[in-house]
Order: C-alpha cells, then structure tokens, then sequence
C-alpha cells in the first residue's frame, strides 16, 4: 500500500497468515528510513504506529486488538505494538538446543560448500558463540563430506584459515578433482570402447558370452520367450524352430501352405 507522504518505497499490507513477521519488521524499518521517519522527525512515534497499523491486513489487525487487551490496540505506544508481535511471533531461543541443532549438522549430499556454510551461518544465528568465526569453521570442516576437499582442508594452518579461505579451497579442490576425473589417461578410450561395444552387431545380444535361442539363435532373450517359437521351420516343416536352427539331417524341405517361416528371412537375410 502507499502512504500519504512516502517519498520511497511502497510498504505492502502485513498478514500473519502468509508472512514472517521478522522479514517484514526488517522492511518496516529500511522503509522507514528511506522516508526520514525516526524518533527527531517522529517523536511520539505516532505516526508510525499509525502507519504499521494501517499495514495490518483484518485479520492481523484482529491479532493485535486481542493481544493488546485490555488495552486498546491503538492507543499502545508504537514500541509496545512491536514487542506484542514479537513476543508472539518470535519462538523462544535456548542457547544449548541451538547449538545442540548447529553441532548435530552435516554436509548434505549435492549441498555445494557455498551453500553449506550459508546454512551453518543460519544455525549459528541464536547459538550465542563468544568466537562465530571460529565456530562456522570448525563445523564447516568438521561437517564436510567425506572426500579430498575435507583432507585437504585437514592439512591446513588453522591459524592461517578463515572460513572464506576455507571455501575458496574446498571449490578449488573440488573444480581441480572434477578437471582430472574428465581428462584421465584412458577415460575417452574407455569412453569410445564403451559406445563400440554398445553399437557392435555382436554386442547387442553379446552372442560369444551368451546362450543362444534354439528357435532362432539370438541371445537377448530365452528360447521358451521367442516370437518364433510357433513358426515351422523351413527346412523340416517342423514347428519350434528356424531354418538356420535346424538340425534335422534328413529333414526334406517344404512349406505348409499358410504357415510359412515368416521371420526366417529377417533373420537369415
């Protein structure tokens, strides 16, 4: 919404029901000073207490009226509105269940280590460490898959490292073990062998390895799961089997009319 007088910025209605009231406590403040709202320019804070307010959708309106009471809502001094919500909307902190949550934390799986030390930053928010930098640190290491960028990072000055200077390592070595894994001696050869192997006419139903069908002689597949298991053969018009599979020496050669090998030609050429 915008509000009478507002040189910058456009401040939105508030709804507990699908906002965070500490994000918009944040915006509520840059808004604000982008508008030269403060305690000179806004001594008794009226003014701002009219415009959070008016910046209520209903229903939060309705919140703040029921925990305000007895008091009346806007009547209550700009401050006190910003503690009632604060009380109710921000959960209560204990020092040792942060931290239990924070040193119980790993590197996810596909989590880049970027975007693991922001989480850990997260965590540490209401830890109330006496060292931060230290702790994020220690957990960024100590939380890190296991691999070559955590050994190398094992290795390492502790004295000398900082967390930036841990990240940019962790990607160093991790850009450096992908460029390797990529340019191997043998990876393209295996590579090529691999698509010859998968495009080869013996490959494909991988005949010298394999047993072959007694009906038409491929191995990708069981003689009782052929197509060609009902065809007659060609050679002794017996049904079970192809010509080329035949193994009938005296076996004279003749078609019944109406049941021809159908699949002996694809197959022989």
């Amino acid at each position: 919404m915008a509000t009478t007088g507002a040189t910058f910025g456009v401040l939105s209605t508030f709804d507990h029901t699908s906002q965070d009231w500490i994000s918009y406590k944040s915006r509520l403040s840059q808004w604000f000073i982008a508008n030269d709202i403060n305690d000179q320019t806004d001594k008794s804070a009226v003014k701002r207490r009219a415009i959070l307010l008016s910046a209520l959708s209903e229903s939060s309106f309705k919140l703040a009226s029921d925990l305000a009471l007895p008091d009346k809502v806007e009547e209550l001094e700009y401050v006190k509105i910003i503690k009632i919500f604060d009380d109710h909307f921000i959960p209560k902190r204990l020092g040792f269940a942060e931290k239990s949550t924070f040193y119980s934390a790993t590197q996810r799986p596909g989590e880049s280590h970027t975007q693991w030390a922001a989480r850990i930053r997260g965590l540490a928010t209401h830890c109330g460490f006496k060292n931060l930098e230290e702790a994020l640190l220690d957990k960024f290491i100590m939380g890190m898959v296991a691999g070559r960028e955590k050994d190398k990072l094992f290795a390492q000055n502790q004295e000398d490292l900082t967390l930036a200077k841990a990240i940019d390592l962790a990607e160093s070595v991790r850009c450096a073990r992908r460029a390797t894994a990529a340019q191997a001696p043998g990876a393209s050869a295996a590579g090529a062998g691999a698509d010859v192997a998968a495009t080869g006419p013996d490959s494909v139903f991988n005949i010298s390895k394999k047993e072959k069908c007694s009906v038409c002689g491929f191995t990708n597949h069981k003689s009782n799961q052929c197509g060609y298991k009902n065809y007659k053969c060609k050679k002794c018009n017996r049904k079970g089997h192809l010509r080329k599979m035949c193994t009938f020496k005296d076996a004279v050669k003749f078609v019944e009319e109406g049941y021809e090998d159908e699949g002996d030609d694809v197959l022989t050429g």
